[in-house]
């Protein structure tokens, strides 16, 4: 009797001690607000400097303003490197919890379109442009990827369920390259990386960091990814108490409308 008082003291002990480094972490929400503000730095960045002021204070002769200014552009892109990491695992969480698969995908689905004209302002100037396209249309296409391979895994003998699943993650990720959304192929091999390795997280930001620095062009990023991981390591697998769940869909359209509206105001 009294060696199961210990065991259910030591069980009560070890429940009280997983709450509080839950309450110690970063929840879901959190996560995605770093995203956003994150986001809007690297867009920021983007619309209104490499587009806007730096050009602007060139044509003028200030050149060492704008070698200032080139430089915090780097700094904020970097910073901009730790919102896709961060979305790539929400996305894999909330595909793992969420009630309804298909509503989620519609929803991304939606929202990949709205964004598609704000996304070719921002970068090109006008509304349609084939070079590139949004990083909901990544999303999209990854949870579509992870629907797929769900099903495979659960209806397959195991023997051939690798081979069919790694079949279809390259077929989506030669898909992503060919449509030239944001992140293409990396993009969906990072989705797939985080859904496969989701029983060892630290093994997965490990894979990923590595994945993701390997095929970044441009040493500049390498701080603003660790820092993603680093977050993502803090996840306590709580959602948080706001339930803006349209807030984080909108912000993305809005947030480039916004930029494209005050870069045209602002220089034209």
């Amino acid at each position: 009797h009294a060696g199961c008082g210990t065991a259910a003291k030591n069980e009560e002990q070890r429940q009280m001690s997983e709450k509080q480094i839950l309450r110690h972490g970063l929840n879901g929400n959190q996560l995605k607000l770093i995203a956003v503000v994150s986001m809007l730095c690297d867009h920021a960045a983007i619309r209104l400097l490499a587009y806007g002021l730096i050009p602007a204070l060139r044509e003028t002769g200030a050149d060492a303003a704008a070698d200032l200014w080139n430089q915090v552009f780097w700094i904020l892109r970097s910073v901009g490197r730790m919102a896709f990491p961060i979305y790539v695992f929400l996305l894999v969480e909330g595909f793992c919890h969420t009630a309804n698969r298909r509503r989620y995908a519609m929803r991304l689905g939606i929202f990949a379109l709205l964004s598609e004209v704000p996304y070719d302002l921002l970068l090109f100037g006008k509304p349609w442009d084939i070079r590139a396209q949004n990083v909901f249309i990544t999303l999209f296409l990854g949870i579509l990827m992870l629907t797929v391979i769900d099903w495979i895994g659960k209806n397959t003998e195991a023997g051939m369920a690798p081979y069919r699943q790694m079949g279809v993650i390259a077929a989506t990720a030669l898909l992503a390259w060919f449509l030239k959304c944001d992140y293409d192929a990396v993009g969906i091999m990072l989705i797939a990386l985080f859904f496969w390795l989701r029983p060892q997280p630290g093994t997965a930001c490990l894979l990923g960091l590595l994945f993701l620095a390997a095929a970044e062009s441009k040493p500049v990023y390498l701080p603003g990814l660790a820092a993603a991981f680093c977050l993502i390591r803090c996840y306590n697998g709580t959602r948080g108490g706001f339930r803006g769940k349209w807030f984080f869909y909108l912000v993305y359209p809005v947030h480039l409308l916004l930029l494209y509206g005050l870069s045209r105001l602002l220089f034209g």
